[in-house]
């Protein structure tokens, strides 16, 4: 199986994007439609994770090195491509100058988060009904 990681545009690869999005937040976690597009998609830099030439995944980083949005279809989660992401967003950060990032996981996935290097900041709190944790790593 070959997997690639690649930084995406929203201009030419928002359908993709989109496309997972919905799939992976809207449709099987029932996060609201209006809750999960916001201001932040024109100036996010964003990710596409591809599995055998199809996009599978997705992920942004923000202007203030906040990642989100990261989601995996359902079909291709446990093949190691979420760490993949995360490890190419976070390389991407570094490269770019951010010296920290940040993101709000879902709580169910801190484990995944502490095991790429994040650290837990905070307490629980809630974003579309779902509770989440402040995580934070430092890039070096």
């Amino acid at each position: 199986m070959r997997e690639l990681v690649r930084h995406a545009s929203w201009n030419s690869d928002r359908h993709r994007i989109r496309t997972i999005r919905e799939a992976v937040f809207i449709q099987e976690q029932q996060v609201p439609a209006d809750l999960e597009w916001d201001e932040q998609e024109e100036t996010a830099e964003h990710f596409l994770v591809f599995s055998d030439n199809i996009a599978v995944g997705t992920g942004r980083l923000t202007p203030d090195g906040k990642i989100g949005r990261m989601a995996i279809k359902k079909s291709s989660r446990g093949l190691g491509l979420g760490a993949e992401l995360l490890k190419v967003i976070c390389h991407h950060a570094l490269q770019n100058g951010y010296q920290r990032v940040y993101l709000h996981a879902q709580q169910h996935a801190e484990g995944f988060y502490v095991r790429s290097g994040f650290i837990v900041e905070g307490t629980i709190f809630y974003e579309a009904g779902i509770p989440h944790i402040k995580m934070v790593k430092e890039l070096t």
